[in-house]
C-alpha cells in the first residue's frame, strides 16, 4: 500500500488570511499539492485566486464544508487522490466552519486509510481578538488549533498582538506551533510538524529530595500523550480522575463520547466537549510519591472502549444517574410516534423509523442533554433532550433491517430546517447518551 497523503487542514474565522497563507505555501512547496476549497457564496474568488499554483482543485460551492462534508468532501478528496495523485492536500473551509468537523469526517471516512491528517493549522487575524466579545466561533476554532498564527502582524496593534500572545500562553494543550506572519510568508517546515505520542511512554517528575523548596515537598507529577485515534471509557476516566489521591488534573481524551475535555479542581471534576482533536492528553498532580503516579497514568491503558459484540444490534440508552435500557428493532418499531416513511418529511431518503424524542422520554428528563454515538465512536455535541424536534431514529427498510451500507442498522436524519441541511444525520446509530447537570456525561 502506499504512503498516507498528508491533508492539512487550512482553518480561520472569515477574513484571517487563509487564501493568502495558502497561495504562499503553494509557492514555497515545491510539491505536487492538490487544494479542496469550500466558498461560501457562488462568485468562487478563492478558487480562482488559488487555481494557478495548485496541480488539482475542487471546490464545494454555496455553503459550509462541515456541512456538506458527508454528501460533498469526502467524494472530492477521492478525486484528487484518484485522478491528481498529489503529494500533499490543502483544505481551506469557510470562515464559518468548523475545524473539528473536518477532522471527525475524515477520520471515519472510507478514505482515512489513504490519508494523514496533519496537525489543524488555524490562522487569526489579531485584531478580532480586541472585539468585546471576539467572535465566539474565532475562539473556538483557535480551542482547536495545533498550529496557531496570527495574520498580517505588520498590521496588527501592539495591544492585538498582546491579545494573540495572551491566547496562545493561555491555551492548554499548548499549540505544537506559533508563529507571526505577514504576507502569508509561513515557514514551510511547519507543514511536517508532527505531534509524536508514544503509547509506552511516560514523563514524570523526579520525586522531591534535599534541596528542594518546601512548596514541591511530597507532590509528584505525571504527564502522557496518545494517539488521537485511541478511543477511552469516558465512565472510567472520571472514576480514576474522581480518586482521593489526585489533587489537580487537566486532560483532554478522545472517549466513547466524543473528544472531552476533563479537569479536577477543588475535589470536584468537570468536563465538557472540546474542538481539540490533535491527541489524547493528561496532566495531573497528587500528594505522593513519583512512582504512584506513573502507575495511576497507566491505569489509563486499562480504559479503552471496544464496540460491544451483539447477535442483534441494539440501541443503548444510559442515563448519567446509572439507568440503563436496550432497545431492539422490533423494540423501536412498538413505541409511539412511528414514521412509516421517512422520505414523507426528508426528499431523497428511505426507510421507517421513530421520533427521536420517543425513545429519549424513555430514560431522560425535562432540562438534561443528550449525546448521540456511533458504532466507530464519532459522537455529536450535546443536545438540550427538549430540541429533539422532529429528528428521526430509522431503524427499518421494509420489513427488514436498515442496511449497513445506507448508514444502518441505526440512523439518525434531521429534517432540513433553519440552521440545518437536509444531509444532517448520524450513520450507524448505537448507543444514546444523557447526560448530567454539567453536560460532560
Amino acid at each position: 500500500m502506499s504512503k498516507p497523503t498528508p491533508v492539512h487542514v487550512i482553518a480561520g474565522f472569515l477574513g484571517a488570511g487563509k487564501t493568502t497563507l495558502l497561495r504562499a505555501l503553494l509557492a514555497a512547496s515545491g510539491e505536487r499539492c492538490a487544494v479542496l476549497v469550500n466558498d461560501f457564496g457562488e462568485a468562487s474568488l478563492d478558487a480562482a485566486s488559488l487555481g494557478g499554483g495548485a496541480a488539482g482543485l475542487v471546490e464545494i460551492p454555496g455553503g459550509c464544508v462541515c456541512c456538506t462534508a458527508p454528501e460533498g468532501m469526502v467524494p472530492a478528496l477521492r478525486r484528487l487522490l484518484d485522478e491528481v495523485a498529489p503529494d500533499r492536500i490543502f483544505i481551506e473551509p469557510t470562515g464559518l466552519a468548523r475545524p473539528a468537523d473536518i477532522v471527525d469526517t475524515l477520520a471515519r471516512s472510507p478514505l482515512a486509510p489513504r490519508l494523514e491528517l496533519a496537525p489543524v493549522a488555524v490562522v487569526i487575524d489579531p485584531s478580532r481578538l480586541l472585539e468585546q466579545p471576539p467572535p465566539p466561533l474565532l475562539l473556538e476554532q483557535a480551542e482547536g488549533a495545533a498550529l496557531l498564527i496570527a495574520s498580517r502582524v505588520d498590521l496588527a496593534s501592539p495591544e492585538a498582538l498582546a491579545a494573540f500572545r495572551a491566547l496562545a500562553a493561555e491555551s492548554w494543550p499548548p499549540p505544537l506551533g506559533t508563529w507571526e506572519i505577514a504576507h502569508g510568508q509561513l515557514p514551510i517546515e511547519a507543514l511536517d510538524l508532527r505531534y509524536s505520542p508514544k503509547p509506552g511512554g511516560l514523563r514524570v517528575l523526579r520525586a522531591p529530595r534535599a534541596g528542594d523548596t518546601p512548596s514541591t515537598e511530597g507532590w509528584a507529577s505525571a504527564s502522557r500523550v496518545w494517539a488521537p485515534g485511541v478511543v477511552f471509557d469516558i465512565d472510567a476516566l472520571k472514576r480514576l480522575l474522581s480518586s482521593p489521591e489526585v489533587e489537580r488534573a487537566k486532560a483532554i481524551f478522545h472517549t466513547d463520547i466524543g473528544w472531552y475535555r476533563l479537569e479536577r479542581a477543588g475535589g470536584r471534576v468537570h468536563s465538557a466537549p472540546t474542538a481539540y482533536r490533535a491527541a489524547s492528553r493528561l496532566d495531573l498532580i497528587l500528594r505522593g510519591e513519583a512512582a504512584r503516579a506513573e502507575a495511576l497514568v497507566r491505569e489509563v491503558d486499562r480504559m479503552l472502549w471496544a464496540p460491544p459484540e451483539d447477535d442483534q444490534p441494539v440501541i443503548r440508552l444510559r442515563h448519567a444517574g446509572g439507568r440503563e435500557v436496550e432497545l431492539t428493532r422490533y423494540a423501536l418499531a412498538a413505541l409511539p410516534g412511528q414514521v412509516p416513511d421517512v422520505a414523507a418529511l426528508i426528499p431523497g431518503r428511505e426507510g421507517r423509523g421513530v421520533y427521536l424524542r420517543e425513545v429519549l422520554e424513555l430514560v431522560a428528563e425535562d432540562g438534561e442533554r443528550f449525546v448521540l454515538s456511533a458504532s466507530d465512536g464519532m459522537s455529536t455535541e450535546p443536545v438540550a433532550v427538549g430540541e429533539a424536534g422532529e429528528a428521526v431514529l430509522v431503524h427499518s427498510l421494509g420489513d427488514g433491517p436498515f442496511p449497513r451500507e445506507k448508514g444502518g442498522p441505526y440512523r439518525l436524519l434531521i429534517p432540513p430546517g433553519e440552521g440545518r441541511s437536509a444531509c444532517a444525520n448520524v450513520k450507524a446509530l448505537d448507543r444514546v447518551r444523557i447526560l448530567g447537570g454539567e453536560g460532560g456525561g
